[in-house]
C-alpha cells in the first residue's frame, strides 16, 4: 500500500487548516463563536451537559457539509456505497489520520502536558453492528493500529445534535488510569465526543486529547462562520502546522 504521504499530498487541497485559539475561534472546538464570544455556543452545551468534558481538541482539517472530505468522512461508512468503494475512501482517512498524528503527536503532548497510553474512537450511537469502519481504517497503518485499543460501546442514552450525556457510552472494561487518545471521523456540535470522553474519565481514564479529523464549518450560519472560513481559506492546507501552533 502507499506510504500516507503518498496517499494525502493528492488530496491537500480537500483539506482546510484550523485556526488556532484566539479572537474569533472557539476556545474548545476552533470553530466560530459569536461575537464577543470565546466559546460557540454547541461547545458550551456539549461541555456543561457532561461530568467530565475533554479539554483538549485538535481538529485535523475544517470541512464544510458539501466538501470533498465531509463526503469521504460520511460515505466511508456508508452502506449504500460498494464495499470497493468504502475501501478506498478508508485508506483515505486512515492516511489522513496517520499522518497528522505521526507529525504532530508532540505538539499535542507538549500541549497537553502527557503521552498517551492508547488511541480508541467514538463508536457509533446508533447500535452499528461489526467492527466500525473507523477502527478498520485505524489498524490499515501499524503506526495507528498498533497503539488501537476498543474501550467504549454505546450506552443506555443517545448522544445527539447538542444533546450530550454521561449515559451515552459505557466502557468495555477498565481504564483506570489509562491515558488515551480519543479519535472522531467528524465533530459537528461536539456532543458525541463529550458524552464519549466524559464515559471514560468517569471510569478513571484521562482523555490527553481529541483528535476529529474533520471540524464541521456552515459558512452560511452566521456572520462569524463565514468570516472564519474565509480566514480558514487564506492559506492552503500544510501538514507542516497545526492549530496548536500559535
Amino acid at each position: 500500500m502507499p506510504t500516507a504521504v503518498e496517499i494525502t499530498d493528492p488530496l491537500l487541497t480537500t483539506y482546510t487548516r484550523v485556526l488556532p485559539i484566539g479572537p474569533g475561534v472557539c476556545d474548545v472546538c476552533h470553530g466560530a463563536p459569536g461575537t464577543g464570544w470565546t466559546r460557540c455556543w454547541s461547545c458550551k452545551e456539549s461541555v456543561e451537559q457532561v461530568s467530565c468534558p475533554a479539554e483538549l481538541v485538535v481538529p485535523i482539517s475544517l470541512t464544510v457539509l458539501d466538501g470533498q472530505l465531509h463526503h469521504v468522512l460520511r460515505n466511508y461508512k456508508s452502506p449504500f456505497y460498494p464495499e470497493t468503494v468504502r475501501q478506498r475512501l478508508r485508506i483515505e482517512v486512515s492516511a489522513l489520520a496517520a499522518r497528522f498524528i505521526a507529525q504532530h503527536g508532540p505538539c499535542i503532548r507538549a500541549e497537553a502536558g502527557e503521552e498517551w497510553d492508547c488511541i480508541t474512537i467514538v463508536p457509533s450511537s446508533q447500535g452499528r453492528t461489526g467492527v466500525h469502519p473507523l477502527e478498520q481504517a485505524l489498524r490499515m497503518f501499524r503506526y495507528l493500529g498498533k497503539h488501537y485499543r476498543p474501550l467504549l460501546t454505546p450506552g443506555p442514552e443517545r448522544a445527539s445534535h447538542n444533546r450530550a450525556s454521561d449515559k451515552a457510552y459505557s466502557v468495555t472494561g477498565s481504564v483506570r488510569d489509562l491515558r488515551v487518545l480519543l479519535l472522531d471521523d467528524t465533530y459537528t456540535s461536539g456532543a458525541r465526543v463529550q458524552s464519549a470522553a466524559s464515559a471514560l474519565q468517569l471510569a478513571g481514564a484521562r482523555v490527553v486529547a481529541v483528535v476529529p479529523i474533520g471540524r464541521v464549518i456552515n459558512p452560511g450560519y452566521s456572520g462569524e462562520s463565514a468570516a472564519l472560513w474565509k480566514r480558514a481559506k487564506e492559506r492552503q492546507f500544510d501538514f507542516e502546522v497545526c492549530c496548536l501552533e500559535r
